[in-house]
């Protein structure tokens, strides 16, 4: 479910910059834990290509698909 406050701003993807965790807010399920990142974590993307270009910049472990909402993009 998108977002419309900050620090999510309604945007689609959203990265956690401390793990490389890409959601898929169109697509989210509790499994996610959205509500429990920390907002300092979050960074909004317009697309999936944004979030891992951010990735590769705010996360050592680079950008991920999460399991439960972008299993096409997750690479284990």
């Amino acid at each position: 479910m998108r977002r419309y406050n900050p620090p999510f701003n309604g945007n689609r993807y959203v990265l956690n910059k401390a793990t490389g965790e890409i959601h898929d807010l169109d697509n989210e399920t509790s499994l996610c834990q959205i509500n429990e990142m920390n907002p300092d974590h979050v960074s909004n993307c317009v697309s999936y290509e944004d979030a891992k270009f951010r990735a590769a910049f705010f996360s050592p472990h680079g950008g991920n698909g999460c399991y439960y909402c972008l299993r096409s993009k997750d690479n284990g």
